[in-house]
């Protein structure tokens, strides 16, 4: 019986001491709280992106035409739509006070000129005459000293009658030519080859060029189209020349067209924050319309090669955008700035450098300076 009791007692120890142990390890993990992590290395690379931007299509002229000098209109020679050339007529105009205004500023630059001729004439007799009087004198006692000075004035006074009437032939002909100016405004020609798109006048109407800012016409030249493109600043200096873009429209959705880099602003603009750009698109038989929105597809090339880590990689929250290093068996966070993003790959600009190793998997729960165990 006491053997039995002693038997009891020793297999009671034994898992007493059994429960003890495994409490011990399950204590053991329990303390042990380091988190695991995966890592993976900076990798510098220089690929060549594709980033969508919208865009639209401007006319490579475009202009509103006002008339110059006021009048009625006498005839309309175009309408909506219709296809002109550079310097055909579009309307005419009829001003008779401007029509009698150059009249009276042709008759008094003839009857300038006809005072000149006459006065240029008498200066011929007068210097004609001198000179006999001069050669005359020549002989003593033929010709009194009066005489001779009385000629002389004479030819210096016609010719001092003729410089004038020069002058007042040069201003009548200036104001001739300033009203026979303002007279061709009463003919309104195109600036350019292109099209007719608006029209807002009609014979009879009174037009001046106070017309509350209301054109007689707009023109636009649609040959050649502007494919304008607000690029962000952090793409600035990645449209370079001799760039190629394609782009899509909502008219044809399922047809691409490609346009070559033209210009750009070179300045970034405060209000938007973005750089304006050019490209110059040969629009063959009217393919396009000027005005439509497109979609554009732009390769973007950094002039050296940056950083780039996974999508997971980074971290962001209401402090910023950040990777978490491990170093020294130690997480460390680092204020980065996202670029562009290629594939499951993002470019990243901060103090960083190509070989560190950062988490793979980054989340908040990874404070700055908490331990870690690299996998």
């Amino acid at each position: 019986m006491k053997t039995e009791f002693t038997n009891k007692v020793s297999v009671a120890i034994v898992a007493f001491v059994m429960i003890a142990c495994g409490t011990g390890k399950n204590r053991e993990k329990t303390v042990d709280s380091t988190p695991t992590v995966e890592v993976i290395q900076i990798r510098r690379l220089h690929p060549s992106l594709e980033v969508v931007l919208p865009g639209e299509l401007k006319p490579w002229d475009k202009t509103e035409v006002f008339p110059r000098v006021r009048g009625y209109v006498s005839k309309v020679f175009v309408d909506r739509g219709t296809a002109v050339k550079k310097g055909q007529v579009l309307t005419e105009l009829e001003a008779p006070e401007l029509i009698a205004s150059l009249n009276q500023a042709r008759a008094q630059a003839a009857s300038a000129e006809a005072t000149l001729l006459e006065r240029q004439a008498r200066q011929r007799t007068s210097r004609k005459t001198y000179h006999r009087i001069l050669q005359t004198s020549q002989t003593k006692g033929a010709v009194s000293a009066n005489e001779l000075e009385v000629a002389y004035a004479v030819m210096m006074s016609d010719s001092a009658m003729v410089s004038a009437s020069e002058e007042n032939l040069i201003a009548a002909k200036a104001q001739m030519a300033a009203q026979s100016q303002l007279a061709s405004y009463l003919i309104v020609k195109a600036p350019f080859d292109g099209n007719v798109i608006e029209r807002n006048i009609s014979p009879g109407d009174l037009v001046g060029p106070d017309m509350n800012g209301k054109a007689m016409f707009i023109l636009e030249d649609g040959a050649k189209l502007r494919l304008t493109i607000a690029v962000p600043e952090n793409l600035a200096n990645a449209v370079g020349e001799k760039s190629t873009v394609t782009f899509t429209t909502q008219a044809e959705p399922l047809k691409e067209y490609k346009a070559v880099f033209a210009r750009s602003a070179g300045s970034v603009q405060e209000s938007n924050r973005t750089m304006v750009a050019e490209f110059d698109f040969s629009n063959e038989k009217d393919r396009l319309k000027a005005g439509l929105y497109a979609e554009v597809r732009i390769p973007v090339r950094r002039s050296s090669p940056s950083f780039f880590v996974p999508k997971t990689s980074v971290l962001y929250s209401t402090e910023g955008v950040f990777l978490i290093k491990a170093e020294n068996s130690a997480a460390e966070w680092v204020p980065v700035q996202k670029g562009n993003s290629l594939d499951s790959l993002v470019e990243i600009f901060g103090p960083v450098h190509e070989g560190e190793k950062i988490i793979k998997v980054a989340h908040d729960e990874l404070r700055n300076g908490q331990p870690i165990k690299v996998k």
